[in-house]
């Protein structure tokens, strides 16, 4: 008889949205291929109706999982809240009878937590030779060597089904088909209008000015490419006139896929835009509000740890 794997619950996401769970759960699962484990990620119920990751108890699968099915809203629906708060509360009565079986990366200094192969980690290795299941809580787990060295595994595991990626890819074909160069562009603006007093934002005026920066730093045409644009609010077209631009008004899902298809990415300081740029494979620019450093992107053709964007790494 086949002994069954260990099982890797991601118990609690701590909250984030969809790439800021993207990022804990690709590290989680890095960590589970290394060691040969079962990862199962119960905190991804409004979101596992736009893959095909399997969850295996059924339980969970009825109570948190199938009320999504076909419900496709941002976090603030209140439907949304209340089943986050229902899982909030599954989520802690289950901590609390089995906080020895669980690996925390929840702390106030926004502290990275590093899993293997990256880097051992000492609770860990005290409790991964039994056969009882681990729990995560937390979205400060990070993996960046798993993610390299699994990143076959990982986006064909985390490719999103086909009806989200298909809309995306036909429209990326028409862009290339006319257009040289399709850069995807990036712009968070409703939260990051109130998150940490606007630290992050960046006015739509700055983003004109770094696309003018970026054609005249990389040499390219602006009749031969095509800026993408994906957002979380309206796009002030009178502000692009100079450019050719198109609005992707998908779900997402669809423009996180539509972005990693780019040629380029460049945006906000956001896991988002980065989590994109790692599954697509290509470089991402950070926006900033003050000069661009143009020179640290010179021939980076690829994904790769920018150090502008602190609030994926």
């Amino acid at each position: 008889m086949k002994k069954s794997k260990k099982k890797i619950i991601i118990l609690q996401n701590d909250g984030g949205e969809l790439a800021n769970q993207l990022w804990t759960f690709t590290s989680v699962y890095a960590y589970c291929l290394e060691k040969d484990f079962d990862c199962q990620n119960y905190s991804f119920f409004e979101y596992g109706q736009y893959f095909d990751i399997p969850i295996n108890n059924k339980l969970i699968k009825f109570l948190f999982f199938k009320p999504f099915k076909n419900h496709r809203a941002r976090r603030n629906n209140p439907k949304n809240k209340f089943w986050r708060f229902f899982y909030k509360i599954y989520a802690k009565t289950f901590i609390y009878f089995f906080k020895n079986r669980v690996a925390s990366s929840i702390n106030s200094d926004g502290k990275k937590i590093y899993l293997s192969p990256t880097e051992e980690n000492d609770l860990l290795i005290k409790i991964e030779n039994d056969t009882l299941p681990i729990y995560f809580s937390g979205w400060l787990f990070r993996n960046p060597e798993g993610l390299i060295k699994y990143r076959k595994e990982i986006i064909n595991y985390f490719k999103p089904k086909k009806i989200y990626t298909k809309t995306a890819e036909i429209k990326i074909e028409k862009l290339k088909n006319k257009y040289k160069n399709v850069i995807g562009i990036h712009v968070r603006q409703d939260d990051y209008k109130i998150f940490k007093n606007g630290l992050y934002l960046i006015s739509q005026k700055r983003v004109s000015e770094i696309l003018n920066e970026y054609l005249i730093s990389t040499g390219k045409n602006s009749q031969n490419t095509m800026f993408a644009f994906t957002s979380d609010g309206p796009i002030n077209k009178n502000l692009f006139k100079k450019y050719n631009i198109t609005i992707n008004k998908g779900n997402p899902i669809e423009d996180l896929y539509l972005l990693s298809l780019c040629d380029t990415i460049i945006g906000s300081n956001s896991s988002f835009g980065n989590f994109a740029a790692y599954y697509g494979d290509k470089p991402h620019i950070i926006f900033q509000k003050e000069k661009m450093d143009w020179a640290y992107y010179k021939n980076k053709n690829q994904y790769f740890l920018n150090k502008y964007c602190t609030m994926a790494n």
